[in-house]
């Protein structure tokens, strides 16, 4: 008889994969890139304005001309953060510059369409285009596994309220893993919502001189953000 052949598989044709290390140095690249660009911007600006005055100016002309047009606030809200800018100064300044015209709660409610739009416009690029384009080019060595509704509704919990992972690359994980769009707008908004009102009102309530409501509004975030650590890591020890 002849013998069987095995299936051994040839290493020399397999994809490599890149080590665990490789994959943490893009990660922080990914991360360090952007912080960098924003200290240069910071420290260029300082250094051809170094005068506090001249700050203080353009920071109170800012002011009274998005004060006058707070559409221009509320699209830079919905725009900006999924491109990188950081949310929560612009939350802040949205609290210090609406609240006063509208009050905090309107606000508190325009913020949260905002971000909400915010939220969804980034979650149709990344599971639209963006997508495609890294399927065919960046992970063509991996394949992305497929969740039940269940399985990507928990995931993106995990995903949304563990600490450090920027808001932009948050959309952009959640749109890639081909998640509903029902499952993302479930794991997205609550936390975003509340994470959108404790900034608001903080601005809105220092701006006024409300020291009472503007401690409420830190204290508030504070409890969101132990809140959400303490079911991150129940969530990553029943994962694991």
């Amino acid at each position: 008889m002849l013998p069987l052949k095995q299936n051994v598989p040839n290493l020399a044709t397999m994809p490599n994969q890149p080590e665990p290390s490789k994959r943490l140095i893009r990660l922080l690249l990914l991360l360090l890139v952007p912080a960098l660009i924003s200290a240069a911007a910071v420290y260029y600006a300082w250094s051809a304005h170094p005068e506090l005055e001249y700050w203080k100016t353009l920071g109170s002309n800012g002011h009274a001309y998005l004060e006058a047009h707070p559409i221009l606030l509320v699209l830079i809200l919905a725009t900006l953060p999924g491109i990188g800018c950081p949310m929560s100064p612009l939350l802040i300044v949205f609290g210090i510059v609406m609240a006063p015209r509208f009050g905090l709660p309107a606000t508190c409610a325009i913020g949260i369409a905002a971000t909400s739009f915010c939220s969804i416009w980034t979650y149709a690029l990344a599971s639209g285009p963006l997508r495609v384009f890294l399927k065919t080019h960046l992970l063509k060595k991996w394949s992305i596994p497929e969740f039940s509704d269940s399985s990507a509704l928990r995931l993106g919990i995990i995903i949304r309220i563990t600490p450090g992972i920027p808001y932009p690359v948050q959309n952009v994980a959640l749109g890639v893993m081909g998640m509903r769009f029902k499952t993302y707008l479930l794991a997205s908004l609550p936390a975003q919502s509340l994470y959108t009102i404790g900034f608001i009102v903080t601005g809105g309530a220092l701006f006024e001189g409300r020291a009472g409501l503007a401690i409420t509004g830190v204290l508030f975030l504070i409890v969101i953000i132990l809140v959400t650590r303490m079911l991150n890591n129940r969530s990553t020890s029943h994962v694991g």
